[in-house]
């Protein structure tokens, strides 16, 4: 079987690797949005005016806005029936204007794209080393900012592959830049990819890593660094004797514990305000009882 070099390799790519990464189209989709929506204004204005004539009209037109049977049933009784015609026609425009609604609304809710997971797929498109050639020659995939994958389409991308994880400040970082600093130093422990993930070909350049181990890395520093504060606080509260430097310490460490949740969590102020009251509390509590036992 011939190598794929096209779509169904760039398919099975992002299939399996976790780059399933698509345009939302949304300025196209709301445009789309205000079309129908122009359109059931315009059958609102008609039906009304069919409502008002066969109102003014002696005979059972002007028993149809209290009778739904004579009004459903009016064309077959040849009475007319453009005013239920039209009814039945608001109708399919309904279902197909609310159908639109509620797709866009489940698109806009999805995920945006990583930008390190669209610039992947762009190398990928573009250097033939990492994964052997790609050959896509439609408008889609064109050069330059025709590429849906440009980063001018960055916020108009989704994802419909679900990243564990966090998404807070400190997960971005030590997942994103600071990892692809130190990548090259890991690659002495990993095989690259290979060329055609469909065939089993020759291996490319590409490497791969598990989300789970780089989240599983970042949540022991996390850890760390949640725990750190508290106990350098104490330890230096222990140390330093004069009250003033203590209340110096404990407004500096106060902070520092309110910047560490707010970039290493994705807490709510709320909480962040909750637990930064309770840490202060325990440092005055500290500070007082230490106090009295060493003036005694």
């Amino acid at each position: 079987m011939s190598e794929s070099t096209g779509y169904s390799k760039l398919a099975n790519l992002m299939a399996s690797k976790h780059y399933a990464i698509f345009r939302k189209f949304r300025s196209m989709a709301v445009r789309d949005l205000l079309y129908q929506q122009a359109e059931l204004t315009d059958m609102e204005n008609e039906f009304s005016a069919l409502v008002m004539r066969d109102k003014n009209i002696k005979g059972e037109q002007g028993l149809y806005d209290g009778d739904w049977y004579l009004l459903s049933t009016s064309k077959s009784r040849n009475c007319g029936g453009e005013q239920w015609e039209k009814a039945v026609q608001i109708r399919q425009k309904l279902r197909e204007y609310y159908s639109s609604i509620s797709q866009y609304s489940e698109m806009v809710s999805r995920p945006r794209a990583r930008r390190r997971d669209v610039s992947m797929l762009e190398e990928l498109l573009i250097d033939p080393q990492l994964v052997g050639e790609l050959v896509l020659s439609g408008a889609d995939f064109g050069p330059g900012n025709n590429s849906v994958f440009h980063e001018a389409n960055s916020t108009d991308l989704l994802t419909l592959d679900h990243r564990t994880g966090e998404r807070d400040v400190f997960t971005r970082l030590l997942a994103g830049p600071l990892f692809h600093q130190f990548e090259k130093f890991l690659r002495i422990f990993k095989r690259p990819i290979l060329s055609d993930l469909e065939n089993q070909g020759e291996e490319g350049s590409a490497y791969e890593y598990s989300d789970t181990c780089i989240l599983r890395v970042v949540d022991v520093l996390g850890s760390i660094l949640a725990s750190m504060t508290p106990l350098l606080s104490i330890i230096a509260l222990y140390f330093v004797k004069r009250l003033g430097h203590r209340l110096a310490i404990v407004c500096i460490f106060t902070l520092l514990f309110s910047i560490s949740l707010a970039l290493v969590t994705r807490a709510r102020r709320i909480e962040i305000f909750a637990s930064t009251a309770a840490f202060a509390s325990v440092q005055v509590v500290f500070v007082g009882t230490t106090s009295i036992s060493g003036q005694t």
